[in-house]
């Protein structure tokens, strides 16, 4: 085996425990000891292919939001879009990958200070595909007098905040991850079609 192979098959490895660690047990909770102990390596090949716990980490979630956009880009139709395609589609996608759903809802709504930069340049493909997912639902309607489609798609991603926040307060990880999508399915909906029935 060429030691490309090699290389490629140990950052694979150790990314894959490291993973399932931190969605297991948050960026805080997670240790390199235990991503070592349940892969079986060594500390020495995981400080040559990974600076430490940060570094892992960011490669992790740089993989979660990767996976995840390009999954919705290869599954949904700008074209043909609603809310609740989005939504299955996403859905769809964290049922086949749960430690994808605990990583990502980690990344929105735990706040890192310290590594706040690097998580957003991780989130920012992903970001740029929701705008867009966002606007094609938003031009399929007549918008409210004064707004522009990027107020629009700005105030969405303000709510989408205010809920991110709101999560933040919930007594549990467990408990944020799985009302997350559900949560955002509804408050989604709301913002396009009102509380009221006209």
């Amino acid at each position: 085996m060429r030691q490309e192979e090699r290389n490629r098959r140990s950052r694979e490895n150790i990314l894959t425990h490291a993973f399932a660690e931190f969605a297991e047990h948050g960026y805080s909770a997670a240790s390199t000891n235990a991503i070592c102990s349940s892969g079986n390596i060594s500390k020495g090949i995981l400080y040559h292919y990974y600076k430490g716990k940060d570094a892992l980490y960011i490669a992790c979630v740089q993989r979660c939001f990767q996976d995840l956009t390009e999954y919705l880009k290869a599954h949904i139709d700008l074209n043909r879009i609603t809310p609740e395609s989005y939504f299955d589609v996403r859905l769809e996608f964290f049922r086949q990958h749960p430690y994808h759903l605990k990583l990502f809802c980690a990344a929105v709504i735990t706040k890192i200070p310290h590594l706040d930069k690097e998580i957003r340049a991780c989130r920012a493909a992903f970001d740029e595909w929701n705008d867009a997912c966002l606007a094609a639902i938003l031009s399929q309607h007549r918008l409210a007098g004064g707004l522009t489609l990027q107020d629009a798609v700005d105030q969405l991603r303000l709510f989408e905040d205010f809920v991110h926040v709101s999560l933040a307060a919930a007594e549990s990880p467990e408990s944020r991850t799985n009302r997350h999508e559900e949560i955002c399915r509804r408050a989604l909906h709301v913002l396009l079609y009102g509380l009221i029935e006209r």
